[in-house]
């Protein structure tokens, strides 16, 4: 009776089993997202861009873009597929371009709704704010650099190693918009002859525009959000001699091992906030005449001093924004949360009001190779 049963398995296998079995694509017919970006034209109209490597030996354009105007991400998605005859797939895609003029309308996030709740898409793309038309970005096809999104990519990645850029993803996006304690920051790019990454962009707490950061004052966001990354700072530190091109009171330094920490209290109504770095700098580059053996602690305090003013300079301009990118609210809900509750929903405004105290602490572990 076992070879009537073994029979019976080999038959089912020949017959049965193939016929509910989905053949695989092949590579050629797979268009992978790579690279998305969300625009407004000068009719403000919402236009779509994608672009997907194209498989095949005889295919020359190793790229395909696609320009279409839509209403949502999923119906421009429609339009890309009656372009196409490839199957577009999502879970690769790289980096997520939001043209600057989208961000004036306060309903702007809601366009990506569909990266969320799609269980196929990815959630880690970096998002990255073009500072002018979103077209030229997608269409920038040098032929020295690597496809545009893995250029972009690593030009976000490698830059927010240096601490030079924020890096923000999909899901930092979602985190930052919806937790009260701390308001978004995005990564800038900008076309000229190539692509630029000028800094940061910061919103409010509606998700729309509220100011721009450039790339030293991108440096000392991430320095107080905590990050671990070494800085490199260049500053005036001494008074100039003299009006010319060169500027000889100019100071540069890398910062190592920087640790900051954070004490929230509150007192007669408002919070306050005592910010303490703490740093090793190694000098690279000194412009001006300065006996540094013999006065280290001289020089190590006019650092203190000029760090303490940037960062002073900093926090005013988000407190005049009414934003917070470090996530000081953060750290109110953890240790002032009686009183954080009571201004959770306008964290903006009463951020503006809190006393922010900074202290700067430096030491210098190399002075470079040569006296």
């Amino acid at each position: 009776m076992k070879w009537w049963i073994g029979l019976l398995l080999l038959l089912f296998s020949l017959i049965v089993l193939p016929s509910g079995i989905v053949q695989q694509p092949y590579l050629e017919d797979i268009a992978f997202t790579l690279a998305f970006g969300v625009d407004l034209n000068k009719e403000n109209e919402l236009v779509f861009y994608e672009t997907s490597p194209v498989f095949g030996k005889e295919v020359k354009e190793k790229v395909e873009r696609f320009d279409v105007k839509a209403k949502t991400i999923r119906q421009s998605r429609n339009e890309f597929d009656k372009r196409s005859a490839s199957m577009f797939i999502d879970s690769k895609l790289q980096v997520l371009l939001i043209g600057k003029r989208l961000l004036q309308n306060p309903n702007w996030l809601s366009l990506l709704d569909v990266f969320y709740r799609d269980s196929k898409a990815t959630v880690n793309p970096r998002i990255m704010i073009v500072d002018g038309p979103v077209s030229e970005i997608m269409h920038f096809n040098p032929k020295d650099k690597p496809i545009t999104s893995i250029y972009l990519r690593s030009l976000v990645d490698t830059s927010h190693a240096r601490g030079e850029s924020v890096k923000t993803t999909l899901q930092n996006l979602h985190q930052q918009m919806f937790d009260k304690g701390i308001t978004p920051s995005i990564p800038n790019i900008k076309m000229g002859k190539e692509v630029i990454l000028t800094g940061s962009t910061l919103l409010n707490e509606k998700g729309t525009y509220s100011t721009s950061l450039n790339s030293q004052e991108t440096t000392l966001l991430e320095i107080l959000q905590g990050d671990k990354s070494d800085f490199y700072l260049t500053l005036p530190v001494v008074k100039g001699e003299e009006e010319n091109a060169i500027e000889r009171n100019m100071l540069s330094f890398n910062a190592h091992s920087v640790k900051v920490k954070i004490y929230p209290g509150y007192s007669h109504d408002k919070f306050k906030f005592d910010i303490h770095v703490n740093m090793y700098i190694e000098l690279m580059e000194r412009l001006f005449p300065f006996d540094m053996r013999k006065n280290t602690d001289k020089l190590e305090q006019l650092v203190e001093e000029q760090l303490k003013m940037e960062l002073g300079n900093f926090i005013k301009k988000i407190q005049k924004n009414k934003i917070d990118p470090i996530g000081l609210g953060v750290y109110a809900r953890a240790y002032q949360n009686r009183y954080y509750e009571q201004v959770q929903n306008h964290w903006g405004k009463a951020l503006e009001e809190a006393t922010i105290n900074i202290s700067v602490d430096v030491t210098t572990r190399s002075m470079g190779s040569i006296k």
